[in-house]
């Protein structure tokens, strides 16, 4: 009969003592992560139902606006034909379709160029070394070779 080292050898006073403590703090500790793990359900459930019913209640006017969106492409779909066709009548149509193509591109980069002014200072990205070599041979060493 195999039995673990020290389970044939008697406990000693301090274990005899300190087990009731040790056993009732264990489940203290259980209780409290039991109460935190439920409190943390409870609050994920309740953000969960919140997010659930908004979305609901926000569905029909992201529809409507989705469709407000795809009729307004078309109609400045058929407005830029229009203006091509209208112009075609004074000079050749692909000369009016370059002009109008042209004028929409540079007010495309002028719309964006204003954008990309008027957005918020945030923090610049660079470059840092997290470990900076101690020894120059260091810097020889590639950290993925053997």
């Amino acid at each position: 009969m195999a039995s673990t080292p020290g389970a044939d050898r008697p406990r000693s006073f301090f274990d005899r003592l300190t087990e009731p403590f040790t056993d009732r703090a264990r489940e203290k500790f259980e209780q409290a992560e039991d109460h935190v793990r439920e409190a943390i359900q409870h609050e994920i459930d309740a953000v969960a139902r919140s997010v659930r019913t908004r979305a609901i209640e926000v569905r029909p006017s992201a529809i409507g606006f989705g469709v407000a969106a795809l009729l307004s492409f078309f109609g400045l779909a058929l407005l830029v034909t229009a203006s091509v066709l209208g112009l075609s009548h004074a000079v050749e149509p692909w000369l009016s379709a370059l002009i109008i193509g042209v004028a929409l591109l540079l007010i495309g980069a002028g719309v964006a160029a204003w954008a990309k002014r008027h957005l918020p200072p945030g923090p610049s990205v660079s470059v840092v070394r997290i470990h900076e070599p101690v020894h120059p041979a260091e810097e020889q060493v590639h950290p993925w070779a053997d």
